[in-house]
């Protein structure tokens, strides 16, 4: 496998910033030495300046935290560079700390372990600023027609059939943002679970209609979904790369408009099929 940059697999004690997005359980039971959890990476989030500080917050204090424990990188983890771990590295990054990495291993990770204890539930920042590549619902609004846009569910989302992947809610709005292109994020890797190399990666981006130095977006249902694909594009070249934090969670709420919409648990005629690399494929 080519090795994307920002996976390390090198740990160190005494430079690194060890985060667990695992669920809390896993964390609790245990945990690489000194790691730790913060449930803020799992929620959703909307565009409005209430949301905007409550994704803020633990952000801040994770790099505060950083900064009073002299560490010089941040390396989060999961069960294996999944959605939560890449969410909370790409806002890093977002905001300004470069130094963040995906472990890139599967759990377990190689390391001294114990008992995770330092669970911390932070507060909203007490002002709103701008995350660079994490773009809101008005932005979105104002230049939808200009942008290329991916959408990194799974194709029964993406088709209107299913509202979210997990734990759907019969009446829920199903469907997808307007001119939206396929990408389901589980493509993102190969059958061992590891990420895909960059040459196939290049190779399937190639299908699709896009341009990399036009702006583009990528959402899902929650924004945790779209954070790989972002760092993935932004490592081959792409130069406008953004995730929309509210993402369908948020989308399917407003006036704005929407393709292949269908309300969850009623009977009635199908969605169209999804446009996976340009292309209108019928099942």
């Amino acid at each position: 496998m080519s090795h994307w940059s920002f996976l390390k697999t090198d740990l160190n004690e005494k430079q690194d910033l060890f985060i667990d997005c695992r669920s809390q359980a896993q964390y609790q039971e245990s945990t690489l030495k000194g790691a730790y959890y913060f449930p803020f990476v799992k929620k959703a989030f909307a565009s409005d300046p209430d949301s905007s500080k409550k994704l803020l917050g633990p952000i801040e204090e994770i790099l505060a935290i950083a900064k009073k424990e002299e560490k010089s990188r941040i390396l989060v983890f999961d069960e294996g560079m999944g959605m939560f771990a890449s969410r909370l590295v790409f806002l890093l990054r977002c905001a300004g700390f470069q130094n963040a990495f995906l472990i890139g291993q599967r759990w377990p990770v190689d390391g001294a372990k114990e008992k995770g204890s330092k669970e911390l539930d932070i507060g909203p920042s007490s002002k709103v600023r701008k995350l660079e590549g994490v773009i809101d619902k008005a932005f979105l609004e104002k230049n939808l027609t200009r942008l290329q846009i991916f959408d990194t569910r799974t194709p029964e989302e993406y088709d209107g059939k299913l509202p979210r992947l997990t734990a759907p809610e019969p009446g829920s709005l199903c469907g997808r943002l307007p001119g939206a292109f396929l990408w389901d994020w589980r493509m993102l890797y190969d059958a061992n679970g590891e990420l895909v190399d960059k040459t196939f990666f290049n190779k399937k981006l190639r299908g699709f209609p896009f341009m990399p130095e036009r702006t583009t977006v990528i959402y899902d249902y929650n924004g945790a979904r779209s954070s790989l694909l972002a760092m993935m594009l932004k490592e081959v070249g792409y130069n406008d790369v953004n995730v929309y934090v509210g993402s369908w969670f948020e989308w399917r709420k407003s006036n704005l408009p929407k393709q292949a919409a269908n309300i969850y648990g009623q009977t009635g005629a199908g969605a169209s099929a999804p446009r996976v690399g340009g292309v209108d494929r019928k099942s």
